[in-house]
């Protein structure tokens, strides 16, 4: 018993040190892609972490890559958009500034594109799990 109690503590701690594992890291970058925007627009694929650093005590930066599928054109959202635009005091220009956000990140992509990404994040362990943070600036 006595010689498997350093060992074991050994494994326990570095377990508590390791940082967010994989499952975290991709729901929490998952559901940030996806409130940012429709979830119809993408399917997110190929999830990879390429390296996570401890920056400060339970803080790392998280370096990941993924793959987004459209299920959409930039042209079919203009289209839909175009069907819903409203005239009224916020004019049409505030109501298109959704689309040029998607274009600025993603080009003028189109229905079916492959599109691979590459991402920081902030992690921080908190009373339920990790969860995304933004350093203070």
């Amino acid at each position: 018993m006595k010689k498997w109690f350093i060992p074991l503590l050994a494994l326990w701690l570095y377990g508590c040190s390791a940082g967010p594992g994989e499952e975290d890291i991709r729901q929490q970058v998952t559901a940030k892609l996806l409130a940012e925007t429709d979830a119809n627009l993408f399917d997110i694929s190929d999830f990879t972490i390429l390296g996570k650093e401890e920056r400060m005590e339970g803080v790392y930066l998280v370096k990941v890559s993924y793959q987004l599928h459209f299920k959409q054109g930039l042209d079919q959202l203009q289209v839909l958009h175009d069907e819903d635009l409203v005239y009224d005091r916020v004019g049409p220009f505030q109501q298109e500034m959704g689309l040029m956000e998607l274009e600025r990140k993603y080009g003028e992509f189109e229905a079916g594109q492959v599109l691979p990404q590459e991402a920081e994040v902030w992690m921080m362990k908190g009373e339920q799990g990790w969860r995304l943070a933004e350093p203070a600036q």
